[in-house]
């Protein structure tokens, strides 16, 4: 075998190693933190859960925080992949509203502890969901003007209300993490999308 495609061979296996060792690293802070919670969460401890060397932690991250920011946007990245699979197979807009409500808090439901991460542990984090919440706004805006199209919603200002369930939806959920145990997930999303596809005037005023 020639020299070089020998090289290129080993690079890419190296290549592969170094992912593979980065997706370790996430998904075993994913398990801590979920068991023993963000300040609880020890560097060793990930370390040895993703069945690594400490020494190796700090080749790929130069702190815990660095980590998690990572695996925050990771995060993100996860939940828009599910709201896009949403969108592809539900054609309804109002049905499609409902179950993109569903899905963000369920998900919010299963990241519990990464969503107490992005709401309450620093401005670094509160700047992954800034970011992340221009893309969700393009996609719900173009939800809501398809809706108005078709008839299914009333005349309105799409950008505006997107601008506004995205808002909203990120205050019940900041609100929920916290109040988890007295007050189910369904009756949350329930109320959201109640609230986003009627309002609260009474149907007589």
């Amino acid at each position: 075998m020639a020299p070089k495609v020998e090289n290129v061979r080993l690079g890419d296996r190296a290549q592969r190693r170094r992912e593979q060792t980065a997706g370790a690293l996430l998904e075993a802070a994913r398990h801590v933190l979920s068991a023993k919670g963000y300040h609880g969460t020890k560097i060793v401890d990930i370390a040895r859960t993703a069945g690594v060397g400490v020494g190796t932690f700090y080749l790929y991250y130069p702190t815990k925080e660095a980590l998690f920011l990572e695996l925050v946007e990771d995060t993100v990245a996860r939940l828009k992949i599910e709201l896009d699979a949403v969108r592809a197979q539900v054609a309804d807009p109002v049905e499609q509203s409902r179950t993109r409500t569903f899905t963000f808090l369920r998900f919010a439901q299963d990241n519990r502890e990464l969503f107490r991460i992005v709401f309450g542990h620093g401005a670094s984090f509160h700047d992954v969901v800034r970011n992340s919440q221009e893309g969700f706004i393009r996609d719900l805006h173009q939800i809501i003007a398809g809706g108005i199209h078709d008839g299914s919603f009333r005349a309105g200002d799409a950008m505006v209300w997107a601008q506004a369930v995205i808002g909203m939806s990120l205050q019940v959920v900041s609100w929920w993490i916290e109040q988890e145990d007295n007050v189910p997930i369904e009756d949350v999303a329930a109320a959201l999308s109640d609230l986003t596809l009627h309002g609260m005037l009474a149907s007589s005023r």
